[in-house]
C-alpha cells in the first residue's frame, strides 16, 4: 500500500497531544499542592507550543543518533518554571525544561540534565514539579540546577563545559530561550571554544530586533552588538533583521556551528521569532540535523492561532471535519 501523506494539520495534532498530555499531568500535580503553595507558570501565545514541538521532535533524533555510543547531556539557560499556559485558553503544556525528562524510560535519555534561570520563582516551581517524574530511575541521569538569583544566562554558560566534563558528558544539546537578548555571544563564543561537541538550538527574538535596530541611544546598540557578535559594529539603523540572522548564522559557523537553518514562528498580526538549530558538520553529514527540514517545512505552513483550534480539537470542544 502506498504510504498514507501526513498533512500540516494531522502533524500538528499528533505533536501537540505528546505537550498536552504531558502539560496535563504536570498541571493535574499543582491542583493537589496546598493553597498556599502556589508555583508560576510561564504565559504567553500558543507560538509558545509550535517552539516547544520542534523542540521535542528534534530530541528523539538527537538521542538515538548521539546517544548511542555518547555520554549526553541537556543544557537549559533560561529553563523556566517547567509548565506553559499557553494562549487565551491557558493550554496547559511542559516547559522546555521537562520535555526531555519524558524521553527517559524504557530507551536511554540524555544522562545528564543542567538548568539555570535567573528567576527565583521558576527554578523553585520546577524543582517541585520534577517530583511528577518520581517514577523515573534516578539512576538513570543526574542533573543539576544554577542557583538562581546568584548568576544568570552568561555565568552558566561560562561554568557548563567544567561541568559537563567533569560529569564525563561527551556530546551536548543547549537550548537557549530569552526573553530578549539577554546571552551575550562572548558567553556563547567560550561555551563552544571549551565544549565544542555542543550542539545548539536558539530563540532568536527578530520581532523586537527592528524596534532596537531603530533606536539611537548607545545602550540599546550595546545590547544589541552584545547579543550578535563581531561584525555587529556594521550594523546600522537602515539594518533589517534578516540582516542580523545572516551575521548571526555567520558568526555561528566561524565558530564551527557551520550547518544552520531558521525556523519562522508566526502568530496573527506582526509578532514573530526564529529559531535557530546550528551544529557542527561531521563526516557523516551530521544525520540528526535533517529532522530540522522537516519541521521547518510544517511550522512555518502555520499560523500559531491554528493551535488553539487544534488544541480545542483534542479537547474535544471542537469537531473536526
Amino acid at each position: 500500500m502506498p504510504k498514507r501523506y501526513e498533512s500540516d494539520r494531522d502533524w500538528l495534532e499528533k505533536h501537540l497531544r505528546v505537550l498536552m498530555d504531558i502539560g496535563k499531568k504536570v498541571h493535574q500535580f499543582d491542583t493537589q499542592l496546598p493553597a498556599s503553595e502556589p508555583l508560576h507558570t510561564y504565559d504567553k501565545g500558543y507560538w509558545t507550543g509550535l517552539k516547544l514541538i520542534c523542540l521535542n521532535y528534534y530530541l528523539p533524533t538527537y538521542i538515538n543518533i548521539l546517544g548511542k555510543n555518547h555520554r549526553i547531556a541537556y543544557v537549559d539557560l533560561f529553563c523556566g518554571p517547567g509548565l506553559n499556559l499557553i494562549g487565551d485558553r491557558k493550554i496547559p503544556v511542559p516547559g522546555s525544561a521537562i520535555i526531555p525528562i519524558e524521553h527517559h524510560g524504557t530507551k536511554k535519555g540524555f544522562d545528564f540534565h543542567l538548568y539555570g534561570d535567573k528567576n527565583n520563582g521558576y527554578i523553585n516551581a520546577l524543582k517541585r514539579r520534577l517530583e511528577c517524574f518520581a517514577s523515573i530511575d534516578s539512576c538513570s541521569f543526574r542533573m543539576e540546577m544554577a542557583d538562581a538569583g546568584q548568576e544568570d544566562a552568561n555565568d552558566l554558560a561560562r561554568r557548563a563545559p567544567d561541568i559537563l566534563s567533569e560529569k564525563d558528558i561527551e556530546h551536548c544539546l543547549v537550548f537557549v530561550d530569552p526573553e530578549g537578548l539577554e546571552l551575550k555571544w562572548s558567553s556563547l563564543e567560550y561555551f563552544v571554544s571549551n565544549f565544542p561537541n555542543s550542539d545548539w538550538i536558539i530563540l532568536f527574538p527578530s520581532a523586537g530586533l527592528p524596534r532596537l535596530l531603530g533606536r539611537k541611544d548607545e545602550a540599546a546598540w550595546k545590547t544589541i552588538r552584545g547579543f550578535i557578535g563581531p561584525g555587529s559594529e556594521n550594523l546600522t539603523q537602515h539594518s533589517s533583521e534578516e540582516d542580523a540572522i545572516a551575521l548571526y548564522q555567520k558568526n555561528l559557523a566561524n565558530l564551527g556551528k557551520d550547518i544552520s537553518t531558521e525556523i519562522a514562528v508566526t502568530s496573527s498580526g506582526s509578532f514573530h521569532y526564529h529559531l535557530i538549530p546550528a551544529v557542527r558538520k561531521t563526516c557523516a553529514g551530521s544525520p540528526w540535523f535533517a529532522s530540522f527540514m522537516d519541521v521547518k517545512r510544517r511550522i512555518e505552513s502555520l499560523d500559531s492561532e491554528i493551535l488553539n483550534i487544534v488544541a480545542q480539537q483534542i479537547d474535544g470542544v471542537l469537531g473536526t471535519l
